[in-house]
Formats: C-alpha cells, sequence, structure tokens
C-alpha cells in the first residue's frame, strides 16, 4: 500500500512538471535554469532510494516496459545532468 501512495505522489509531481515546464520554458530561461536543476535533483534523489531501499522491498516484473524503464533510467539521469551544467555553466544569449 506504501508503494501506491508513493505512486502516486511521484506520478502527480511529473504531471504538474510537465505541464509547468514547457510553459516556463517560453516565458523566462532564467526560472527555467532552476526548474531544471530542481527536477534533476528530485530525479537523482528518487533513484538513489529506489536503488538503495525500494528494489529490496517491491517486486518489479521481469518484463515488459518496466524492464525497459529501469534499464534507460540512468540515461535519462545523464541526460538531466548534462542539461543542468550546460544551463549553469554556459552564458545565454537571450537578453
Amino acid at each position: 500500500m506504501a508503494a501506491v501512495k508513493l505512486t502516486y505522489v511521484r506520478l502527480s509531481l511529473a504531471v504538474v512538471s510537465s505541464v509547468v515546464y514547457p510553459i516556463l520554458l517560453f516565458s523566462s530561461l532564467k526560472y527555467t535554469k532552476y526548474v531544471t536543476i530542481a527536477l534533476t535533483a528530485w530525479a537523482v534523489a528518487i533513484y538513489i532510494d529506489d536503488y538503495l531501499v525500494l528494489y529490496r522491498i517491491i517486486e518489479y516484473p521481469e518484463r515488459g516496459i518496466v524492464v525497459f524503464i529501469q534499464t534507460i533510467r540512468p540515461i535519462f539521469l545523464a541526460s538531466l545532468l548534462w542539461m543542468s551544467f550546460e544551463l549553469t555553466f554556459t552564458r545565454s544569449k537571450v537578453r
């Protein structure tokens, strides 16, 4: 039951982020940088929490999309980290 509640919290934050992020992207690049860094930190924290705690407690299916998501998840995290570093250490030419 706790896993279901955790999934609802994570999915609701992901849905809100998916709706707000494009609006923020087109309105203000300054705040987009901070939101990207915050979402990256959230995603890394979730990955560490899943890897260290939840993989031992929750049994995931051994086939299907769950295995695919677990396989490509580190690639997505590396992409988010790269975007955060790029946004932090490069100068924007947009005024």
